[in-house]
């Protein structure tokens, strides 16, 4: 406990992320990755392996960006520094371990960003959501994306704080969580780089014996494509969130987005 208030009081990170919860949802994650790095292990073991096939796919290496970067556990930051001349590394709050990890690598960049566009919406700045890759987009250095098991998680803030804000914003968005999944996954779509997408979409709570005490959708009904690669990852083991329930997420990766989703298409 002791750790994560002073990771809350000593991280570099603006006002509006410490307004919206992101620092303190990040500071979670952290400490709960800590304790969990046993049952973690296998789950972010897979996503390196599919990560590397499209490091391995991708003929021109000169920029890499990473969406959700986090603390970088699923995606080996050493791997993309030593293959790309720049890595760029996107989220709304990067902790003291990243900008360390990231200090050791030349052409690595920290940008502080809130990659669904609602900051501005949901703190009465703005009356939409932002293009806020656009910017990225517009870079023809740009040769992989990665999308880093953040999609389930983008909305989880944002729909929270929508039922503080206005009446406007929960009128004008009613399936707000819908839409910032949706359109995380259209900006995908719009790079013209190779997109590589690690994903969970379904939870189940277990009990102790394995039963399946509940089943849920993490994307608010948006269905990926048949993925390269599916397994299961032990987000909180027994006892972590409860002493009779563990939570277990189903995961996939795309080593390439484009093509899964073009396949994904032209079958439906």
């Amino acid at each position: 406990m002791l750790a994560e208030v002073f990771a809350w009081l000593l991280t570099p990170a603006s006002l509006d992320a410490r307004r919206t919860g992101h620092l303190a949802a990040a500071v979670s994650l952290w400490s709960r990755a800590r304790r969990c790095h046993a049952d973690w292990s296998d789950h972010e073991a897979r996503c390196h392996a599919v990560v590397d096939r499209a490091v391995e796919a991708t003929a021109r290496r000169r920029t890499c960006l990473v969406l959700g970067s986090g603390l970088m556990r699923d995606v080996s930051l050493p791997r993309l520094a030593a293959a790309f001349e720049t890595v760029i590394l996107v989220d709304v709050v990067h902790l003291w371990p990243i900008r360390l990890a990231a200090r050791r690598h030349a052409g690595v960049r920290l940008v502080d960003l809130d990659i669904t566009g609602t900051t501005d919406l949901l703190l009465g700045r703005a009356t939409g959501i932002a293009d806020v890759l656009a910017r990225f987009r517009a870079d023809p250095a740009i040769d992989l994306v990665i999308s880093a098991n953040c999609l389930s998680q983008l909305a989880l803030l944002p729909v929270a704080r929508s039922r503080k804000a206005s009446a406007l914003v929960r009128l004008r968005f009613p399936d707000l969580g819908r839409r910032i999944v949706e359109g995380h996954l259209e900006a995908l779509r719009r790079f013209s780089a190779r997109v590589c997408l690690l994903s969970d979409d379904e939870g189940l709570d277990l009990g102790p014996q394995g039963e399946i005490l509940d089943r849920y959708d993490l994307l608010d009904g948006v269905r990926l494509p048949p993925a390269d690669d599916d397994w299961d990852w032990t987000l909180a083991p027994l006892g972590e969130v409860a002493r009779d329930r563990a939570i277990v997420h189903r995961a996939h990766g795309f080593a390439d987005f484009h093509a899964a989703d073009a396949r994904f298409r032209s079958a439906g």
